[in-house]
Formats: structure tokens, sequence, C-alpha cells
């Protein structure tokens, strides 16, 4: 079996699908070594026959025009379809819509002080005295859960920068599942000039100009004149992670200014679709009062009997410490509350639960990053290649499209760029 090659790849999600789909297509020979025994990473795709969507345990929107991302769908025939713009707000078991979630959200952020010392965003809540309780709840949940951070660790400058109103609306569901996107990535790797190689952990990688021995848990050693690096930010900042000789210093540098978001996202499948005997769908249902879990939606517009809670930041914490029974059980409480149910009546619907700990997953260990304050710069420094023989990829090396499937895959392409530019003759 072969074990020298042109480029040796660490991951096999998108990030790494797409550098090795570009480089092999460039003539250069492959290796892609994956922990896992599946490809995907953070996207985790189940498939039921008599469901008419998948659940999808990881990623499952596109956020906003992401060109790559839908550029895939395009060419793969594949049917992504735009979410309403539909929120509303539940207080003591009664639903009223939100009519300017988006426009409420883009407001307060443009209050955040350009080329100001950064603040986290709790200490810029806190700064502002004349919001409504229920606009000061949303923005706080709205922080910790779209961007899965801690109120008090997230930058507030980040955020300031993160879009227009426009863009921020503009929502995708992928209808065929979003490991339709990683196949077609797959399925565009050159397989005479590439290898994946699944369930094969990468433990150390020593390097010096222009070579790379890559060695696996199970003491094979791969060489390469280069490099990608793919692994997620919290495997990054593991005491236990992969191991650099010699040690890369400003990355350890970058990845102390970076956050790692902690998420828990539970679905819950149901017998029939209660939410709707009022005549209306909906899709986000923001909770006032739920400690543990204050946003669920629906498949809306899809007519599927599925319910999804997602708590972010401390709520996940919280939720976490406690197990994974402990976790359905909240969520299910939570549910009955939000929805205005007794929690007899939703367990007597309730016909499975899916959910998947990425903190514990030995490797993401977490969900996806978030920029720390004073991190402005650190998704760049981590993307930086090292001497023309390491390049870097993920999310967490985008600074503009951090924490979503098109921002790994832009960086896939952009790591196999350089990596083109560097060895190529």
């Amino acid at each position: 079996m072969k074990h020298s090659f042109d480029v040796i790849i660490i991951g096999a999600g998108a990030a790494g699908l797409a550098a090795a789909r570009e480089l092999s297509g460039a003539g250069k020979s492959v290796a892609v070594l994956e922990a896992r025994s599946r490809i995907g990473g953070r996207i985790w795709t189940t498939h039921f026959p008599d469901l008419p969507l998948p659940i999808e345990l990881g990623a499952e929107f596109i956020h906003g025009e992401a060109r790559e991302t839908l550029a895939i769908v395009q060419a793969a025939a594949l049917v992504a379809y735009q979410l309403p713009d539909d929120h509303w707000w539940s207080a003591q078991g009664k639903m009223s819509r939100i009519h300017d979630f988006w426009r409420s959200m883009q407001r307060l952020l443009q209050r955040i002080p350009s080329g100001a010392h950064d603040i986290s965003f709790a200490e810029f809540l806190d700064s502002q005295r004349n919001l409504s309780l229920r606009l000061r709840k949303l923005a706080l949940a709205f922080v910790e859960g779209y961007h899965a951070s801690h109120a008090d660790r997230i930058s507030a400058a980040s955020l300031r920068a993160s879009g227009d109103e426009e863009e921020g609306q503009r929502q995708f569901r992928i209808a065929n599942g979003y490991d339709a996107v990683l196949q077609w990535l797959r399925a565009g790797i050159d397989p005479q000039r590439s290898e994946m190689r699944l369930g094969t952990e990468v433990t150390e990688v020593r390097w010096k100009r222009g070579e790379v021995a890559v060695q696996t848990r199970g003491g094979e050693v791969f060489r390469a004149s280069a490099a990608v690096i793919t692994i997620p930010l919290g495997v990054w900042k593991a005491s236990d992670g992969i191991v650099f000789e010699p040690p890369l210093r400003d990355k350890q540098r970058a990845i102390e200014k970076l956050e790692v978001g902690h998420v828990v996202r539970i679905v819950v499948r149901f017998r029939e679709r209660f939410w709707e005997e009022d005549g209306n769908q909906r899709l986000f249902v923001h909770s006032a009062a739920d400690r543990f879990m204050r946003t669920w939606w629906t498949a809306a517009p899809v007519r599927a009997p599925l319910l999804t809670g997602w708590a972010g930041g401390y709520e996940a914490d919280a939720l976490l410490a406690e197990g994974t029974a402990a976790i359905s059980e909240h969520a299910l409480d939570s549910l009955a509350s939000t929805f205005g149910r007794k929690r007899r009546e939703i367990d007597a619907l309730v016909d499975s639960v899916h959910m998947h700990d990425w903190q514990a997953d030995p490797f993401s260990r977490g969900a996806y990053s978030y920029t720390g304050v004073g991190g402005q710069r650190a998704h760049a420094a981590l993307a930086t290649p090292v001497a023309g023989t390491l390049f870097f990829a993920g999310e967490a090396t985008s600074s503009d499209e951090t924490g979503t499937v098109s921002g790994a895959i832009v960086t896939g392409k952009r790591a196999a760029k350089e990596v083109r530019q560097g060895i190529m003759p």
C-alpha cells in the first residue's frame, strides 16, 4: 500500500474533500486521512424511507448567498429551497408573530462601535439601556444560539461585521440532505491519484520545509511534500490533540484568540404535526422563559413531523453537564411549555428522539468556532501557510464565513490553490 504522496490531507469533512478534489484534479497524488469511519466531519445526515426530509445531526442550513455551496447544489442537481422569514415568540404558552426579527437584530448589532476597543457581546448588551425585555432576550438567544457562543466571550466587533439584514434573512435547506454535497465533492476526487483512509487517526505531524511525515495511531507513517490540515478548532485546542514537531507557535497564539462553540441539538420526530392545528406552519419559535432550550424550529415549508430544539453557549453547557437522558427530558419539558401543551400530551405523540454530543466527540470537541474578544485577525492567522509546506483549511480559518459549510469549502479550495502555487513546478 502506497504511503508516499504529493499532499496529505488531514480530515475528510467538507474542507478536506474540497481540497482533495481540487488537488487530484490538478494532477497531484493525495492521501486523505480521516479519523472517523465516515466522511463529512460535522455534517451527519440520517435518511428514513418514511420521512420527506432526512434528519440532520450536524449542519442543516445554507446561510445567505453562499456561492460555493449553492454552486454545488446546482451542479449536483440538488433541491435547495429558501425558508420563510418566519419567527414566533412564545410567552406563557401563547404564540405571537415576530414581524421584524432580522431588522431588530441588525439594528442592534449596528450599534456596536467600529474601531473601538473590543469588548464582549455581554458587555455591549449591558450598556444598552433602552432595549425592551423581549429584544434583550432575543438578542442574547441569537448570539448564544445562532453563533453557538458564550456571550461573555464572543467579540462584539466580530458581530458588527456579520453581514447586512437581507443577507441574514436568506436561509436555505437542502431537501436531499447535506450529505449529498459531500458525495458530490467525493465523487470528483480522482480515484487514480488519491487514497481515502477512514478510521485513520493522525497523532503526530513531523515536518520541515518541503517534507512532511504524518503518523497515525495505528503506527503507519505517510509522507508527502505538503500537508493540508482541516481539523476543527476543538481538536486544535485539545491537550491530547495532534502533536506538531516542530511546534506551531503562531498557530497556538491564533487559536488562543478563538473560541469553540457549544451546542445541544435535538431532533424529535412526532406521530403528527400538532403545532399546525391552528393553521400556522411556523418555522422558528423563540421561548420567552425557558432556561434550557430557547429556540425550536419546524421543517416548514415542508410538512414533516419534525421539531428541532437548539441550545447554545451556557444553556448547552448546563444541559451537557446533566447527560444524554436528562437532555431529552429537559428538551421535552421545554417543548411542552413553548408550544403550550401538557407534557403527557407531548410524550404520547413522540415517535423518536435523535441527537449527537459534538462536544464529547473526540474528533470535533465542540460545534463551530467563533471569534473571542480581541481575536478579529485570528482566523486569518490560523489560515496562513507555514514554510510552503503546511496549509490550513476549515471553517475556523475563514474570516467571513466562520462556522459554515460554505466557509469550509471555500477554505479547502483556497488551501489547494496555495499548495499548487507552492509545490507545483
